[in-house]
């Protein structure tokens, strides 16, 4: 599986190498991850984070807008997360209503599952945009 990110790639082929990856963290102390399987374009799993929590898009083909991993546990119903990485926009960071940002945790064990089954988890709810 390739994962990209600002400015850097890797090719994971197991779980804890995804992991690896995923905790690690641009200048800004964020990062957006794109997890695709070798140079397919669809379907992609796109993971944005900031500190212990983010934000899991799935993309399953072209021009569909994508499915948002649903959670909100443990934050403000009606708040927001900021998320700063390289290259959010504004510079100031991309806000994400609560209800789609889940633990790091949750977003691994989505990852894992996208790098088994190169499908959309089962194991999460999801709001299909």
């Amino acid at each position: 599986m390739r994962v990209d990110a600002s400015h850097r790639s890797w090719q994971v082929g197991d779980a804890n190498a995804l992991h690896d990856v995923l905790v690690w963290r641009d200048k800004r102390g964020g990062a957006r991850f794109w997890l695709s399987e070798g140079l397919e374009q669809y379907p992609v799993l796109a993971i944005t984070v900031t500190g212990e929590l983010a934000d899991v898009i799935y993309f399953s083909e072209e021009g569909h807008p994508g499915f948002r991993c649903l959670g909100g546990e443990g934050l403000p119903k009606d708040g927001s997360t900021t998320f700063v990485f390289d290259g959010c926009d504004p510079w100031t960071g991309e806000d994400s209503p609560n209800e789609f940002v889940v633990s790091l945790k949750t977003a691994c064990s989505i990852a894992v599952e996208f790098l088994q089954r190169k499908q959309m988890s089962e194991t999460v709810s999801w709001f299909e945009l």
